[in-house]
């Protein structure tokens, strides 16, 4: 999913993807409970290739062939790479590994903190970054697709609310999660967070969506990260009508980054979208 400027060309991009693919159908499992893994990611490494979980565990990944590594992952689990001859031989269940928890103790102490932004929380931008699945039938294999931008917090800084806003938007409902990455080589790399962490819009939502991170104990230290949203699940009817929009203004020192499914490579852009935190800063 490359640059989405806000073009009537985007509704043609759509149109590619019908040569002769494999689909498969399965579930993913807690190996330790055996219940669903909600929302879980599936992709080809270093490909355009992939879909995320329902409530349920289920997914249909459409592949090109069966001679690819698939990475199953998701959030509080520990990744698993399926070879080639696993899928051809027929494996259709996986099963991830919950990670093992250090559980440590937040005391944001409020005398020696102030409020503060992280992020633009501006409304209006140069273009319009676009994702959907407009011509369609299908979305699942847009499902994965991850957008974010680079934050620079200057000292220890406690997240309070998240924020990003839609500029338009035609889906019933619209599925994210938040993600937060250690810059590693200019690009996002080991993941920050332990907890599924999920936006949800609903009934064509636009303006600023907003989530409470408050619950969570989301501590950043002086160094920078990267946050992104990544499309989790959708619901439209209408194959024609389905995009949503996010205002992105053109500047050098923060960067958008973007990836179409949970193991594509990062593009990283000169930009900044309408996305920020509320925080406290020591």
């Amino acid at each position: 999913m490359p640059y989405r400027f806000f073009l009537l060309l985007f509704f043609c991009l759509t149109s590619l993807g019908l040569q002769a693919q494999t689909i498969i159908e399965g579930r993913i499992l807690n190996s330790q409970t055996k219940e669903p893994v909600p929302f879980a990611t599936l992709g080809v490494p270093g490909r355009g290739i992939g879909t995320v979980a329902d409530e349920q565990g289920r997914y249909l990944l459409r592949l090109p062939s069966l001679q690819d590594t698939l990475i199953v992952s998701c959030v509080g689990f520990n990744r698993q790479v399926v070879v080639p001859s696993a899928l051809a031989a027929g494996q259709r269940e996986f099963r991830l590994a919950p990670q093992e928890q250090a559980l440590r103790e937040v005391t944001v102490q409020h005398h020696r903190v102030r409020p503060g932004l992280l992020g633009r929380n501006k409304t209006k931008g140069d273009i319009l970054w676009m994702g959907g699945s407009s011509g369609k039938e299908t979305v699942d294999d847009e499902w994965g697709w991850e957008f974010g931008t680079l934050l620079k917090p200057s000292k220890r800084t406690y997240l309070e609310e998240f924020h990003v806003f839609f500029a338009t938007n035609t889906y019933e409902q619209l599925r994210f999660r938040l993600n937060l990455y250690a810059v590693e080589q200019g690009r996002p790399g080991r993941v920050l967070v332990s907890q599924d962490i999920q936006l949800v819009c609903t009934n064509k939502e636009r303006g600023w969506l907003t989530v409470d991170l408050r619950p969570y104990m989301l501590e950043l230290e002086a160094r920078p990260v990267f946050a992104t949203i990544q499309w989790l699940q959708s619901e439209k009817t209408d194959p024609w009508a389905k995009y949503f929009s996010i205002p992105v203004m053109r500047e050098t020192k923060q960067v958008v980054v973007e990836r179409e499914n949970s193991e594509a490579a990062w593009t990283v852009h000169a930009m900044q979208p309408s996305m920020y935190f509320t925080v406290m800063t020591e």
